[in-house]
């Protein structure tokens, strides 16, 4: 699905007039194969979800899948339809682009920082028998990184939700 998504967009043969929305409906189909497809199934093949379920690798898998799958979607379509709907060309600023990439290489270092931790908590927990307790003092220094992860994604949501209210209230015509 993404690979096949990001050769329809590059054939596609004609100049798109939003492209935020085109990244965010790419981000989209990446993203939901990454955090749903790839992690999703590796998560849950019996063999592995006996060691990590209900560990921080269900987290990893459960913030990608959910940023990939659902919240791209819907910013992909806020992007695309609300300057159509209002008359206000705000969809190639670079006020978006910052939105876009800096919201998704925030949740893309969550998911690492998820990870990381989840393997490590897997491992001490399941296969050295250590008390969770233990263990949660052992890894706290990985939320560390996952602190500065997300508020990295903050400041790129902040900054797509900023993008629509520097503007004032829409003026002009609505294209139809």
């Amino acid at each position: 699905m993404a690979i096949y998504a990001l050769s329809m967009a590059k054939k596609g043969g004609r100049y798109p007039d939003n492209r935020t929305a085109l990244l965010w409906t790419l981000g989209c189909a990446i993203l939901s194969f990454v955090g749903a497809g790839f992690l999703g199934f590796a998560h849950t093949l019996p063999q592995v979800n006996m060691y990590t379920h209900g560990t921080l690798v269900t987290a990893m898998h459960g913030h990608m899948a959910f940023w990939g799958a659902y919240a791209c979607l819907v910013l992909a379509i806020v992007t695309y339809a609300l300057p159509n709907l209002t008359g206000r060309k705000l969809q190639d600023t670079g006020m978006n682009s910052f939105a876009f990439w800096t919201s998704n290489i925030g949740m893309v270092a969550m998911t690492l920082a998820f990870a990381i931790a989840g393997i490590a908590q897997v491992y001490m927990e399941r296969r050295l028998g250590m008390d969770f307790l233990a263990v949660q003092k052992e890894i706290e220094v990985h939320f560390l990184g996952l602190i500065l992860a997300a508020t990295l994604f903050t400041v790129g949501i902040i900054a797509f939700i900023w993008n629509f209210i520097r503007f004032g209230l829409p003026v002009g015509e609505v294209r139809r």
